[in-house]
């Protein structure tokens, strides 16, 4: 029979593995220095992850890039947070081990600064694929011609499609019943897995391809490391492995351009399609029934009904000559600077702005 923190832990979230050399093992001080050995030794220089799932399926991510500790994050009640190493290895000292696993998994520069992506950063949206218009979505990126990553979470497994200079460049799956497709592109996978029969499909899509390296590897030899996991605290001793970013590693594969963030807003739908629904949109945002970044389906709204835009640093709703217009707090508007908390109307749908 399985130990009970491997049973614990099979209905946590998934990410994808490619090649795994310890899956969800019961946790022992033995294991975590036999595994941070074969990070550190291995030939050659070691890229991927090391995970530690715990009680109530927080997950805790220790990247490795070219051979040495690069970031951490978390995964817990369906929100990534960001760690410094220290803060990870703080976090792992305090824990109760007796329901902890580790796994250690080997990947490739693209699926790692995918990973890092997802737990790091603000998606540029974040919605339900039957919120959005998803093949407008994947086709405006390829119009842009800029890279990006979107990841699809289905049944709690996260799924990565890379996008490099707007096309579809590599996936990586983390559901093992999915049989990937033969023969087809990136882009009509990544169409064919969003609508598939069955659960909901969360989106979450990132053109802001920036991620940071932790101050704190620098100092982080394979001995200071173990220290750090396993009692909570760090000697002041450097690696001596000089610093190579992983976008330089990265860049072999696709070449990435560091770009500035993208300004965002969140949507609160309080009434009309979507009722309930938050949603994380990049800005400019255009809304209405077809080929919008948002999608209202009702026949009070027009095809493209209202913009959602920046100008000169404010938020501002225009609406775009739409049949029964935009009102902002109830006034009737064709162009209006917005506050947070601001109440848009348009048709039968009233959308909350609230400003990050």
């Amino acid at each position: 029979m399985p130990h009970p923190s491997i049973l614990n832990n099979m209905d946590c979230y998934q990410f994808p593995k490619q090649k795994v050399l310890c899956d969800n093992e019961p946790y022992s001080s033995e294991l975590l220095r036999t595994l941070l050995e074969t990070a550190y030794a291995s030939s050659p220089a070691f890229n991927g992850y090391l995970k530690i799932a715990g009680d109530e399926c927080s997950l805790l991510f220790l990247f490795f890039f070219n051979g040495a500790p690069y970031a951490a994050g978390r995964y817990a009640d369906s929100k990534p947070v960001c760690y410094t190493i220290q803060e990870f290895g703080g976090q792992l000292a305090r824990s109760a081990k007796e329901s902890m696993t580790l796994s250690l998994c080997e990947t490739d520069p693209v699926l790692l600064k995918s990973m890092l992506l997802f737990l790091q950063e603000e998606p540029a949206v974040k919605a339900p694929v039957s919120l959005l218009d998803f093949e407008y979505v994947v086709r405006q990126i390829g119009e842009a011609g800029a890279n990006a990553m979107i990841a699809l979470c289905r049944d709690k497994k996260i799924n990565f499609f890379f996008f490099n200079d707007g096309k579809g460049a590599l996936s990586h799956y983390a559901d093992p019943t999915y049989e990937r497709p033969e023969g087809m592109t990136v882009e009509e996978e990544i169409l064919l897995y969003a609508f598939r029969p069955g659960k909901k499909v969360q989106a979450y899509i990132f053109r802001d391809m920036i991620t940071s390296m932790e101050e704190d590897s620098t100092r982080l030899d394979k001995e200071s490391l173990y220290n750090l996991l396993t009692v909570g605290y760090l000697k002041n001793r450097r690696r001596e492995k000089s610093e190579i970013p992983l976008e330089t590693s990265i860049g072999r594969v696709e070449n990435l351009r560091q770009e500035p963030k993208l300004q965002s807003v969140m949507l609160s739908v309080e009434s009309g399609p979507l009722q309930g629904e938050r949603i994380t949109v990049t800005l400019p945002c255009t809304i209405g029934r077809k080929d919008c970044d948002l999608i209202l389906d009702d026949r009070l709204i027009s095809r493209r009904h209202a913009e959602l835009k920046m100008v000169q640093n404010e938020l501002v709703i225009e609406d775009l000559a739409s049949t029964n217009g935009t009102r902002v707090n109830s006034r009737s508007v064709t162009r209006k600077q917005l506050a947070s908390n601001d109440l848009i109307s348009i048709g039968p749908a009233n959308i909350r702005i609230s400003l990050e």
